[in-house]
């Protein structure tokens, strides 16, 4: 029996990070988890990058991190999946806005991969899904998506997922799922690498035939090596390589490649709404997405009615007759510039405490909103377009509200990401 593991690795820093804090994870992270990877030929790993971090990683010339990437993926030791360029949560924003944060994703991503890279799998940030981000992702052309395993469509609270066969929606979308236990045990170490090669040779070993072949997808951000849990690199990633060196029923192999390796099943299946912090709980009481949308969380609250405003007040000036009238179309290029920006994750990600709470990236998060408000508005006003004034009135409104509410909150303590 051949065990097939594909591990996937997301890095991604906001459009809001200090260059400092950047250069720190560069050097304690990328370089040298990239480096590891350079030296070992059976190196196969799916690597989502956001390009918001590509474009980071240029403007502070840390060139030899891209230099190392262009190598492993002309090496085929890296494949690069497309994304949604500021790691939005795209089940909550609209489709045009979708479509287009994983367009201009690509963009960047061609631009610096050239012809090597292609449209074959997607990540979702956060793996947060919805059938119809399914949709969105098969209608750009994509082949598969990957997401949680608590995304698999069996029983509510059993822990399953494929492990021989591969699924795909109606419209045929190849579904892949993380095991999330294994993924958790090395984003917590939890695990050794020696525990995990066992881990999975044996993973549900009385559940299949002896001389059945089995996938295992692992994935977690490619942070946790050396920034989350310094030298990790090395004391699991590099040990886990060199045990399967000597394993003859091990393979890596990048996630596109299963499909080549196991049959489709003819069941068409839809993922269930979720991320990979979503828990069975969370299903239970319909909240998909609770790290950035909780109903109970009032900062959520305030920044999805400000981000609604705002997009009324965008929708309102792509309809600007911007002939002869160049003050407008400036203020509405940056309009669009800080609201491309706006929907980053990390302002509503870092608003749960006291685990994860950060005022100062959460307004950060804000500030994006408020100057595409500012611009957007302006843009109306030099067009004579009064139309826009309750929204802008209305994200002021809501700006003042998160403002008392991040003061109120903040006696709980600051969590180091």
């Amino acid at each position: 029996m051949t065990v097939y593991w594909a591990p996937l690795l997301h890095i991604y820093q906001p459009p809001t990070q200090d260059a400092n804090v950047l250069k720190s994870i560069n050097k304690e992270c990328y370089e040298p988890l990239f480096s590891i990877l350079s030296d070992y030929d059976i190196a196969k790993i799916t690597l989502n990058v956001n390009a918001v971090l590509i474009e980071l990683l240029i403007e502070n010339d840390l060139f030899p991190t891209i230099d190392l990437l262009k190598d492993l993926v002309a090496e085929s030791k890296l494949e690069i999946t497309g994304n949604a360029k500021y790691h939005p949560i795209l089940p909550l924003i609209p489709k045009k806005e979708a479509y287009h944060q994983i367009e201009i994703n690509e963009e960047l991503i061609k631009r610096e991969f050239g012809n090597s890279w292609q449209r074959k799998g997607f990540f979702p940030p956060e793996m947060a899904i919805s059938p119809k981000i399914a949709n969105y992702i098969q209608e750009l052309g994509y082949k598969w998506v990957i997401q949680s395993g608590i995304a698999f469509p069996g029983e509510q609270y059993k822990i399953d997922w494929p492990l021989n066969l591969i699924y795909n929606t109606e419209n045929g979308l190849q579904l892949f799922f993380r095991d999330d236990i294994l993924s958790n045990k090395i984003s917590f170490k939890n695990t050794t690498a020696k525990e995990f090669v066992n881990d999975i040779k044996n993973l549900h070993k009385n559940k299949q035939k002896q001389d059945s072949d089995t996938y295992i997808i692992t994935a977690m951000d490619g942070e946790t090596f050396g920034h989350h849990i310094k030298n990790y690199e090395n004391i699991f990633l590099k040990r886990v390589l060199d045990i399967i060196l000597r394993e003859d029923d091990i393979q890596m192999s990048f996630i596109s490649n299963l499909d080549s390796k196991f049959p489709i099943s003819d069941q068409k299946i839809i993922p269930k709404e979720s991320s990979w912090s979503t828990t069975g709980q969370d299903l239970a009481n319909g909240i998909f997405y609770p790290l950035w949308n909780h109903p109970n969380n009032k900062i959520h609250v305030y920044y999805w009615k400000m981000v609604r405003s705002l997009t009324q007040l965008m929708d309102l000036t792509d309809g600007i007759d911007f002939t002869d009238n160049w003050e407008a179309k400036n203020y509405h290029t940056t309009a669009r510039w800080f609201y491309d920006k706006s929907f980053c994750s990390d302002t509503t990600w870092w608003a749960n405490p006291p685990n994860l709470w950060s005022p100062n990236m959460i307004y950060k998060g804000i500030i994006l909103l408020i100057k595409a408000a500012l611009n957007a508005h302006l843009a109306l006003l030099k067009a004579n377009i009064r139309k826009g004034e309750g929204y802008f009135d209305a994200i002021l409104y809501y700006h003042g509200l998160i403002l008392m509410e991040i003061a109120s909150m903040s006696q709980y303590p600051k969590n180091k990401r």
